[in-house]
């Protein structure tokens, strides 16, 4: 039996309401229920808000970053003599260092402009790279273009990453994560030489889209109600204690290289 007072007074008799246990249990359980349905309903909003949008932008960096072979068997190899000594491996090589280079950099700067912002930017200006590349003239140019590739894709994988971890527990951020790395190994190239100027204004379109549809942290989101909202931030806080950004200091900078895991989990995105 639980009970419950409906008054205590040091001047009055006690009142006391018996309520049987079996209702509060009844009570609980409906609760639990409730609780249950809201959170379902709560994160398969924030699912079709974030995945669709965020798997297609990886799908199109994929792409993009992978179809300079298809760009090649189609012609490009013979309209900018790509089989003249090492060219072709130049061109496919400039690629990886400025991306490896500024993925830090790029950390950095979306901590600082906001992620909407850095991420439509960083998506937009790979995607005008990508219409580039089916107007250079040279194999030099087609180089110079690969570099620019390099350079702004190594801020969005960054910027997903952080989108994802601010709107989930670790255990459905990897499940998240491991469904973006099927969508890479399912994604396939085009078979056309002018695969570069339709992937290229597809990606600058779903910048655009990006820039309105991505929220910087979830406290600023605009499609949860508030209820919805202090209830992802509280699931993350009490996951992991980091719902609200911390400021970025020399310290915690110099922690963070240190970690191993931070290398080893590179590594496999590299591999």
């Amino acid at each position: 039996m639980a009970i419950s007072s409906s008054s205590l007074s040091s001047k009055d008799p006690v009142r006391v309401t018996i309520i049987p246990s079996s209702l509060t249990d009844v009570d609980s359980a409906d609760e639990r229920a409730d609780r249950s349905v809201f959170a379902k309903r709560t994160m398969y909003k924030i699912d079709l808000r974030l995945l669709p949008l965020l798997g297609m932008l990886y799908a199109l960096a994929v792409i993009d970053r992978s179809n300079l072979g298809i760009a090649r068997i189609a012609g490009m190899e013979r309209d900018l003599k790509l089989s003249v000594g090492a060219r072709y491996s130049i061109v496919s090589a400039v690629y990886f260092a400025p991306y490896i280079i500024f993925q830090l950099p790029s950390n950095l700067l979306l901590r600082q402009l906001g992620v909407r912002n850095w991420l439509a930017f960083c998506v937009i200006a790979w995607g005008a790279v990508e219409l580039a590349m089916g107007f250079v003239p040279n194999w030099r140019m087609l180089a110079l273009c690969r570099v620019f590739l390099g350079l702004f894709e190594a801020g969005f994988f960054p910027a997903m990453v952080f989108i994802i971890t601010t709107w989930y527990t670790r255990h459905e951020v990897q499940k998240r994560l491991a469904a973006f790395y099927v969508v890479s190994i399912l994604t396939g190239g085009f078979s056309a030489i002018f695969a570069y100027i339709i992937e290229g204004a597809i990606t600058i379109l779903f910048g655009i889209i990006a820039w309105f549809y991505i929220s910087d942290f979830p406290d600023q989101n605009k499609f949860l109600s508030e209820e919805e909202t202090a209830f992802v931030l509280d699931r993350v806080e009490r996951d992991r204690g980091d719902s609200i950004p911390d400021v970025l200091t020399k310290q915690k900078l110099i922690e963070h290289l240190l970690d191993w895991k931070l290398w080893v989990f590179c590594e496999f995105h590299l591999v």
